[in-house]
Formats: structure tokens, sequence, C-alpha cells
């Protein structure tokens, strides 16, 4: 299958293959993603200038985010794509025309949700195999009949007919995950015990049928492939095991041309930052084993080096990856000429990718899903200019990348004797390590670039700025200290539990995080850390909910991390007052008081706005700008969006 290497930085990952009748130029694979930029169900064109964008890089294969196959699985809000309706069809194809001009293969995934709304709303009642609700959604499915069934089965098929039709190059089956190929293999979603339930065979007939199915639509020379969740990660779900058995099973009947192999289910499949690189490619590996068929692997391959690894190790033929695509959209030219360092990283955030607010977008690459927006659009500089940014931050520093990328003479000054901010704080949370890749990436881009940068260098006057034509502030933010009401001998602040000593655990043991409402990683991961350092931890929240701000496929793993070691929560507490032996709680609801013994309290006080600079620019004659926290405290994604597209204004 595979042709001669060529020399270069990572020769497995730029050898050509062959799936079925397909040649692919190398062994990368866009993984499916949805963006949201779908309307009522037709591709929209800034869909297919994100695609675009990516195929320019010289991607083997894009396969593209699910389409669903039957007006029965159609979520209200139209952003999936409907391949069984004619007037989408003209979407479909100007899409796949984007990509092909660029020499890369286009396939399209294709599902039913089956009981799975994805927070949507259907505009029927979900269908599954069996009654029983998915612990996601408020309710429950109906129970599919045999004539809806082969009904949805016909509609896999005419719907990968329609995409072949359209230009596609092939079409995958999206079997993962636990949409509705998923829930009829589970025996942890399947309870029938008719034909299509029971037995493995019996739990495998919708599958097989579906695969028949598009083979009579499609022909035996359309490219076939099948995604499986190797585990499905839920109580009583598949196992490695059992995805090795089915896969030998598809295998056997050779109908399919490759297997793209992933792990988990809905809300767990999106793998942060605290889980492990290539989770999937153990199970991957020894999938292909087994059947002899073409493997894709992705979940947590994000660098070259990572990729490289599991194709010398034989655990999968091509390499699948969708965040890191989103965060670079030119990470194969920069890979294919061995400029790693260049590329920019996917940290696992889980935030804008996965917030569709309304759409696609990503926290370190500010362009993603803005491909048609003007201001994000790179041009030359319409005047060289002398630019000082002061703070180093991650939104200064993209600011300089950005600016200097144009052209510019840019300085930054950053008060302390590092670059990063508060980000690297957030960075040494537990599990979140891969933030730091982020500012090594921006200081390897603005030494790359020719940025001066002076460390311990406090800007405080206009006069200190002197022959420069900009100024971009971006000081950032400090975290409150303590109130006189808050203070006490066992208190501390949540900055001071991560700028300070970690405190050891000392009698009980116990300690108290309170809250402010923010439910963000500020708070949860310095609880976590204090569980891990040995302490007991209680979370207390004003809110009705734990976790609230963190993003929705982080909460499942943090929240199992946290019950580890025993975190209790309670909701609707909000601090009363400091006392001798611990804190007083009151109830949000009813007013009423609790006393709790701990030996130690954690307040998070939150962050203000370094704004000092800003006002003392104020009467300033230069071009005078602030971005980022000293703006108002918010996240990274806020910092880097409003760094990039100044830079680029300048």
């Amino acid at each position: 299958m595979a042709c001669e290497k060529q020399p270069q930085a990572f020769p497995r990952l730029f050898e050509s293959f062959r799936i079925g009748n397909v040649e692919l130029q190398n062994r990368l694979v866009a993984l499916p993603h949805g963006t949201s930029m779908i309307k009522d169900g037709a591709i929209m064109d800034a869909d297919i200038a994100y695609y675009e964008e990516r195929a320019k890089s010289g991607l083997a294969m894009i396969i593209t985010g699910a389409a669903v196959v039957s007006r029965t699985s159609y979520i209200r809000s139209g952003k999936l794509v409907a391949p069984y309706d004619e007037s989408v069809f003209e979407s479909m194809q100007k899409r796949v025309d984007a990509v092909d001009r660029h020499g890369t293969k286009i396939v399209g995934q294709i599902l039913h949700l089956g009981r799975e709304t994805i927070g949507g709303e259907f505009e029927n009642a979900p269908l599954a195999p069996s009654v029983i609700r998915s612990p996601r959604d408020p309710y429950g499915p109906k129970k599919l009949n045999e004539k809806e069934i082969l009904e949805i089965v016909e509609a896999f098929g005419i719907s990968a007919a329609n995409l072949k039709a359209t230009g596609h190059d092939g079409v995958e089956i999206h079997g993962a995950h636990g949409y509705l190929v998923g829930q009829s293999l589970s025996e942890a979603t399947n309870f029938r015990d008719d034909r299509w339930g029971g037995s493995l065979e019996n739990r495998m007939r919708f599958l097989r049928m579906v695969i028949e199915s598009i083979r009579k639509h499609c022909g035996e020379d359309f490219m076939l492939g099948l995604r499986l969740s190797a585990s499905e990660e839920i109580a009583d779900g598949m196992e490695i095991p059992d995805a090795v058995q089915i896969s030998k099973l598809i295998a056997a009947d050779e109908l399919t041309d490759y297997l793209s192999i992933t792990m988990g289910t809905r809300g767990l499949y999106v793998k942060d930052a605290t889980q492990p690189k290539a989770i999937a490619a153990r199970a991957a590996g020894l999938i292909r084993q087994a059947t002899g068929l073409p493997v894709i692997v992705g979940q947590r391959i994000n660098s070259p080096e990572i990729a490289e690894k599991v194709l010398a190790e034989g655990q999968a033929d091509m390499i699948g990856m969708a965040r890191a695509f989103i965060a670079d959209a030119d990470w194969v030219t920069k890979a294919r000429a061995g400029q790693s360092e260049r590329i920019r990283p996917c940290v696992g955030l889980n935030q804008e990718c996965r917030a569709f607010s309304p759409h696609l977008h990503c926290a370190v690459n500010p362009r993603a899903g803005r491909e048609l927006v003007p201001e994000f659009t790179i041009k030359g500089p319409l005047r060289k200019r002398r630019i000082a940014i002061i703070g180093g931050g991650p939104g200064g520093l993209e600011t300089a990348r950005a600016a200097a990328d144009r052209g510019h003479q840019v300085t930054i000054f950053e008060a302390t004797d590092g670059l990063g901010g508060l980000f690297l704080y957030a960075a040494s949370l537990p599990g979140r390590s891969d933030l730091r890749n982020l500012i090594d990436y921006l200081q390897s881009e603005i030494r790359r670039l020719g940025v001066t940068v002076e460390l311990n260098r406090r800007i405080e006057s206009a006069s200190e700025l002197d022959g420069f034509d900009v100024a971009v502030i971006a000081t950032g933010s400090q975290p409150n200290p303590l109130s006189e009401e808050q203070s006490g001998p066992h208190v501390m602040t949540w900055f001071d539990v991560l700028d300070q000593e970690m405190p050891a655990p000392h009698g009980q043991r116990r300690v108290t995080v309170i809250d402010d409402g923010s439910a963000f990683w500020w708070t949860y991961g310095v609880a976590e850390a204090l569980m891990n350092a040995g302490w007991k931890v209680t979370i207390a929240s004003p809110g009705v909910s734990v976790a609230g701000q963190i993003p929705t496929e982080s909460i499942g793993p943090l929240i199992a991390r946290l019950g580890s070691g025993g975190t209790e929560y309670r909701v609707l507490s909000i601090l009363d007052r400091i006392t001798g032996k611990g804190v007083s709680l009151m109830n949000g609801g009813s007013g009423e008081t609790t006393e709790y013994e701990c030996e130690l309290v954690v307040i998070q006080t939150g962050r203000t706005s370094r704004t000092a600079l800003i006002d003392a620019l104020e009467e300033s004659t230069m071009d005078v700008h602030s971005i980022g926290d000293c703006v108002s405290p918010r996240r990274v994604s806020h910092a880097m969006l409003e760094g990039q597209r100044l830079g680029l204004s300048l």
C-alpha cells in the first residue's frame, strides 16, 4: 500500500497510501467535527472557506462533520447537514469542489443520532433501539419498530448515494460515540429481544444492513469507512475486546475499506488537556492487527512527533486530527518542512471549539471560523510603525506576533522576569501543563520575527514610550486579596495556593473551597491541586450546579478525578463569615446559616483589571489600544482574539 519514503523530518507521515481505490498523498486526515456553519441543513460559505483553508495545507483526506440521514434525526436549529434533502446538494458540491482543487480527498460522515439530541430539539420524538433515556437528555426515546429500522437503513444508502453524486470520494458511517449505530451495538443501550438485539450477531444486524444498503446504492468501488468507539467508557458499555470482535466480523464481510478508531461516547470523546496523549492508539493497534483493515486513529494526537511515533509503532495506518487542524490550518505545511516548533498548538482547552457560540472558533487561533471575516485577512502593513506592547501575557504576545508578521517594528515591555502572565499559573493546575505550549509557541514566533523583549521593565507613563507610534496596553489582571471580613489564620485565596508553597494537610485535613459563582478552572483546578496534596475537599458554590463554566467534555473527567479523592459539594452556598474553627455558609435559597469545621478555607476572590497605565496614557497623543484582561478579566480566548485582531489592523 505504501510508496517509497521521502527524506524529511517525519517520513512516515508523508508516505502516500491507498484505501480501496483512493490514492492518498500522505497519512494525515482531518477527522469529522461540526462547525455549526450550516443553515437549514445546507453548507454555508463560511464552512466551505474553513475547510478549504485546511485543504490548502496538503491534507490527504478531510472527513466532514456528521450529516444526518433522515428527517427523524434532524435538529430544529438546522446546524447539521441534511444530505437526504435535494435543496442542500448544491452547497455540498461547492464544498467538495473547494477541497478537491487542492488535491485533498473528501469523505462525508453520515449518522442517525438515535436517542441523543446533542443539546438541540427534534421535531419528533428521538428514536432508539430501546426505551433508555440518555443521561445527557431530559426525556427518553421511542423504541424503533421494524418498519422504522428498515426505513433508516435505506436512508443511509440514499444519503451515501447523494454524497457520491455530489463528488465525495467516500462515505463514513458514524458508529461511535453512542449514536444510533453505537446504540444498536452496545448492550448498555440495546435491550431488545428480537432480531435486532440480544446476541452480538443480532446487535450487529443494523450496522451490517446499513453497510449493505450503502454498497447497494453506491457500488463496490466507492470508499466506505466505519468509525467505532473502541471503548464507550460507560457502565456496561462496549470495551476494547468487544470492539475488536465487531471489527473482525466487519472485516470478514469484506464490504468496508477502513476503520476509524476512537474512545468514549457523547460528552466524553473530546479529550481535554488532562487526558493522555494518543489515548486511542493502543486500541487502534489491536484492531489493526486483528482485522488487517487500514486504520485511522486520533484523539490527543497534536504534534508531528506523536503522529510519527504512532505510525512507527504500527498502531495505525493514518493519523486523524481535528482540533490540531482547527488550531493551525497550516499544520501539514509546517510538519512537511520539519518546522514543528512553528505549529500553533492545540492545548486541549475544549472551549471555543466546543461552545458553538454561534459556531466553531478556537481559543488559540482566532482566525478559525472567521476565514471570511475581513478583520482576520492577513495583509501587508499600510506603513511601518514602531509599536510598544506593554504586557507579555498571551494577548500581548499574539498582538506582537501578528503586528511583526505584517512588518512592524515591535517591542514588548514586561514588568516581570518572564513572559506568559497569569496564564502560566493556569498551566500549573493539575493535568494542564500543555497550556504552557501556547506560550512557548508565541515566544518562538516573536523571536523568529525579530520582536524586541525587555523584561523587568515596568512602564508607568507616556514619557517612557517616546519614539513609539503605537502603544498596546496588555497589562492583564491581578488576583484580588482577601477582604478584612474574609481574613483569618486559616484562610487563603485561590491565588495563594498557586503562588505560594502548597499548604500541608494537618488535623482532619479538611479544606473548604469557596467559589464565587465563576465556576471555572481557577476554582476547580485549585480544588484538585489541594486534593492531590492530601486535603479532603469540600467545594461550596452559590450556583445550583457544580463546574458550570467548565467546558462540557471536561466536566465528567474532572468530577471523576475529584470524586476519587472523596470531594464533596455544597451548592446554593454563600460565604457568611469566617469562624474560628472553619467557615459559616448561608443557604442561598432559605437564608439559613450553617457552620462547618475545617482546617483550611480557600476563597475564590476573582481578579481585577490593571488599569493604571490606561489612565496614565489617556491624554497621550500616541495611538493607544487596550486588550485582554486589563479591559475586563476574562479568558485566554478573549485575549488572543483581541490581540490578533488588533495586530492585523495596525
